[in-house]
């Protein structure tokens, strides 16, 4: 019997359904008790059904993207919050809801057929992904006749068979537009940090391909010639963590580099350098050696005990640091000595907050404005009370009708949507661990 389930599930005859799933649910209740085939068989049903459920909600996305926001309806009128909302609902970034809802609007549209072929379980979400991104930059046009070359074999490649066969029905089909793509590419160059584990991040740019070579032969060539007491190859550190520390004290400005006889290189000045590059959060106990609690690296995440007394003790002017009260949170000093203080309010916000107040937006809040949440017009105070850090987007978000925000009395701040569903945001919580578990214990709300 199960035998039979899983064949009718995997049939290319038979569409994937949710009465697929069902069957496919009954037949693998007990994995250990199926053959290898039958194994290999419910693994591909359940791809399948993975796919039709995707396409379904491709076609949702795109409904509730296409209706029309507040007012009467307009052809081609959209709501321009429906990937903010979809952030909240889905516990993503607003980029990757934003990313997903453009997406369903072109598999409902121009791409269609791509989503016929995920909703008949022949193509899987990811290849189908693939080709709504490979074309995202293409007129409807254009980008439907890409996806009529490449369709009739998708089904069949890999990911990477498929996104060849995209690049050169890209080229084939619009040889012109390579050039204005180059240039809106190159326009949207930039540099992002990623946070890693143990302590590391992962500083990610986005630049020209012939730049990236140049800057990567460059940086080798600076670890190359570094002072090694004569034998450039015999550094213990590696060519590749020499021209990681090559990079980084390029970067921080503990090292310039001249090329001989060159004179007329462009001069640049750091803007804001007598503020700091880092800032840091460490309990007083973990930098008194007392303990070895995680600290927090602003934009970055928990760090290891040991780096965030580096940090914070170092005498250097890049860091900023916040000690805090491993009891109660409260901010003990902002390492006021090391630079020029901002306002004291503005610094407690932030270190309470820690980033944008938006439940799904992790932009550190040093980026961030700092909103009254009560808008002054109407009477709201300039206070610890009324003031949250919102990024430029969810600060723009909030001022739309029919979106409600609350801060409350615990600093949890409560974001209502035009749809009336409800997220909140909780203020960061500095405790150290031990003592997060004793509040929860003694009746106070966990984070």
């Amino acid at each position: 019997m199960f035998d039979t389930l899983i064949r009718r599930a995997v049939s290319a005859d038979a569409a994937p359904s949710g009465i697929a799933a069902l069957d496919l649910d009954r037949a693998t209740e007990l994995p250990e008790a199926l053959t290898d085939a039958e194994l290999v068989d419910g693994i591909v049903g359940f791809e399948r059904v993975a796919a039709w459920a995707a396409a379904r909600q491709h076609a949702l996305l795109a409904e509730f993207a296409g209706r029309p926001d507040d007012g009467p309806p307009a052809p081609g009128r959209a709501r321009p919050w429906a990937g903010d909302e979809i952030a909240l609902a889905l516990t993503v970034s607003p980029g990757s809801a934003a990313l997903r809802v453009a997406r369903a609007v072109r598999l409902a549209g121009p791409l269609r057929a791509t989503r016929d072929l995920l909703e008949a379980g022949s193509l899987d979400a990811s290849r189908a992904r693939l080709v709504a991104d490979r074309t995202a930059a293409l007129d409807e046009a254009t980008a439907a006749a890409v996806q009529h070359r490449v369709l009739p074999r998708a089904p069949e490649q890999t990911w990477g068979q498929l996104d060849r066969a995209l690049r050169r029905a890209v080229v084939a089909l619009d040889p012109g537009g390579a050039e204005g793509r180059h240039r809106r590419a190159r326009a949207a160059r930039r540099v992002d940090v990623y946070p890693g584990e143990d302590g590391m991040a992962t500083l990610w740019a986005r630049i020209t391909a012939p730049d990236a070579a140049a800057s990567h032969e460059w940086i080798t060539r600076l670890a190359r010639g570094m002072d090694t007491d004569g034998d450039p190859d015999g550094d213990p550190r590696g060519i590749d963590a020499r021209r990681a520390d090559v990079l980084v004290a390029l970067l921080t400005g503990r090292l310039v580099a001249h090329r001989a006889g060159q004179v007329d290189a462009p001069a640049v000045r750091p803007v804001g350098a007598d503020r700091p590059l880092v800032q840091v959060t460490v309990a007083l106990s973990t930098l008194a050696g007392e303990d070895d609690e995680p600290g927090e690296l602003d934009g970055h995440g928990p760090i290891p005990a040991h780096l965030a007394r580096e940090i914070a003790l170092d005498a250097r002017a890049a860091w900023k640091r916040l000690v805090t009260d491993p009891e109660s949170g409260v901010v003990l000093d902002v390492g006021r000595t090391s630079y020029r203080p901002p306002a004291a309010l503005a610094d407690l916000v932030r270190a309470r907050d820690t980033t944008c107040r938006n439940p799904r937006c992790p932009r550190a809040a040093r980026a961030c404005e700092l909103d009254h949440v009560v808008e002054w017009q109407h009477g709201g105070p300039t206070s610890e009370a009324n003031l949250c850090a919102l990024c430029v987007r969810h600060h723009d978000l909030k001022e739309r009708p029919g979106w409600q925000v609350v801060l409350h009395p615990d600093r949890t701040v409560e974001w209502t949507t035009p749809t009336g569903h409800r997220y909140r945001s909780h203020p960061h919580d500095h405790r150290v661990p031990a003592a997060r578990a004793r509040g929860w214990e003694d009746g106070a709300a966990s984070p």
